[in-house]
C-alpha cells in the first residue's frame, strides 16, 4: 500500500512528534537554459503520493511525521522580495528545532535557506551536491542567480563541500585554486573507492551541516529532467552511501532538493526527487543506524 510522505498537518508546527516540514519554493528567475524548475514542487510532491515509506536499505519504516508547508509564493515582488519570503517561511521553522526539507525551484532559494540555518542552529556547513560549482560572482548581470548561489555562501564566510562538480568557468577554476575551496570532482568519484571520496568529503564538513542536492548531480541517465543536463554524474548508490554516511556523522539541520525540471509524459524526475527526500528524511530519522 502505497503512503502520501507529505501531509499538510495544520497543527504539525505545534506537535513534537512532527519534526519534519517541507518547504516547497517554485523560485525561477534567473534560469538561463531549459525552464520548467517553477513545476518541480507541484510535481515532487504528486509523485510523493506512489513513494514506499518502507526502507529497504535499513530495513525500517521510519514513522516519519511531516508537514507540507504552504507554497511560498515566488511570483510577486521583487528577487529580493521573493527571496525574504523564503527566508521568513523557513526560519521559524528552523527557530523551532523542526528539519526543513526544501523543494526547489533553481538554485537560488539555497542562499536564503542557508542564511535562515545559520540564524536558527549557528555556524554550518554546505554540502553541496551538484554538476556545476555555482561559483560565479555575477551572470547575466546577476548576483542573486543560480549560477552564483555557492558564491554567495563562500562569500557570507561559510565552509562549503563541493561534490560531483564537473563544469566550471575559468573565473570559478581560479576561486577554486586561490581560496582552496574542498571540491570533489565527479571523475575522481569515478576513479577512487567510495570510502576514500566520502571520507575526505566528510572531514571537509563541520559539525553542522546542510545539504542541497542540485538534481543535475546526478547522471542525466537517471535524472533527464534538468535544467542543465550534464554527463558523468553521480550514480544513485554513491549518493546515498555518501549521504547515509554524512547524516550519521554530522548533524545535518536542513536539506533542499532543486533544478528539477518536469518533463511530459516523464515522471522519472520527479519521482527520483521525491525518493531522495524520502531517504534524506529517513536518514535524518535513523542517524543512530
Amino acid at each position: 500500500m502505497m503512503g502520501h510522505f507529505l501531509e499538510f498537518d495544520p497543527a504539525a508546527s505545534a506537535n513534537p512528534c512532527s519534526p519534519y516540514a517541507v518547504l516547497p519554493a517554485p523560485y525561477e528567475r534567473s534560469v538561463s537554459y531549459m525552464r520548467g524548475t517553477a513545476r518541480a514542487p507541484a510535481a515532487i510532491l504528486d509523485a510523493s503520493v506512489q513513494t514506499e515509506l518502507y526502507d529497504e536499505e535499513l530495513g525500517v519504516t521510519p514513522q516519519l511525521a511531516v508537514q507540507t508547508l504552504p507554497e511560498v509564493d515566488c511570483v510577486t515582488g521583487s528577487d529580493a522580495d521573493a527571496l525574504e519570503r523564503i527566508h521568513s517561511a523557513a526560519l521559524p521553522v528552523m527557530r523551532a528545532g523542526r528539519f526543513v526539507l526544501s523543494l526547489g525551484g533553481e538554485h537560488t532559494v539555497t542562499v536564503p535557506l542557508v542564511r535562515a540555518a545559520t540564524k536558527a542552529f549557528g555556524p554550518v556547513s554546505v554540502l553541496q551536491l551538484d554538476a556545476h560549482a555555482d561559483l560565479r560572482n555575477t551572470y547575466e548581470g546577476r548576483e542573486y542567480s543560480h549560477a552564483c548561489a555557492m558564491r554567495r555562501l563562500v562569500d557570507d564566510g561559510l565552509r562549503v563541500v563541493h561534490v560531483g562538480i564537473r563544469s566550471v568557468c575559468e573565473e570559478e577554476a581560479r576561486l577554486i585554486a586561490e581560496r582552496r575551496l574542498p571540491v570533489i570532482w565527479a571523475r575522481r568519484i569515478v576513479s577512487e573507492p567510495a570510502e576514500k571520496w566520502i571520507a575526505t568529503a566528510l572531514e571537509a564538513l563541520g559539525p553542522k551541516v546542510y545539504v542541497t542536492m542540485d538534481i543535475d548531480g546526478l547522471d542525466p541517465a537517471i535524472v533527464p529532467g534538468t535544467g542543465t543536463p550534464e554527463p558523468g554524474g553521480l550514480g544513485w548508490y554513491p549518493l546515498l552511501q555518501l549521504l547515509r554516511t554524512v547524516f550519521a556523522e554530522r548533524e545535518v539541520v536542513g536539506a533542499d532538493i532543486v533544478e528539477v525540471v518536469p518533463v511530459p509524459g516523464m515522471v522519472v524526475s520527479e519521482f527520483v526527487a521525491a525518493r531522495l527526500a524520502v531517504k534524506m528524511l529517513t536518514y535524518h530519522r535513523r542517524r543512530d543506524i
